[in-house]
């Protein structure tokens, strides 16, 4: 599973994300530095990188 949030998402909060991602096994939790609830929009080349990282 693999979870990303902007730092300062007012919505989902890293925190909580991070708690949400310990309920599962191997979970992987992203923050995006200075992203909001739609990382895509604020960083697009940082949520592409992350997320191809994750699938490899």
């Amino acid at each position: 599973m693999f979870l990303l949030v902007g730092e300062v998402d007012l919505n989902s909060r890293p925190s909580a994300v991070t708690e949400f991602a310990a309920l599962f096994p191997h979970a992987e939790v992203v923050v995006q530095s200075g992203a909001r609830h739609f990382p895509w929009l604020d960083d697009a080349d940082a949520f592409v990188a992350a997320t191809a990282a994750f699938i490899g």
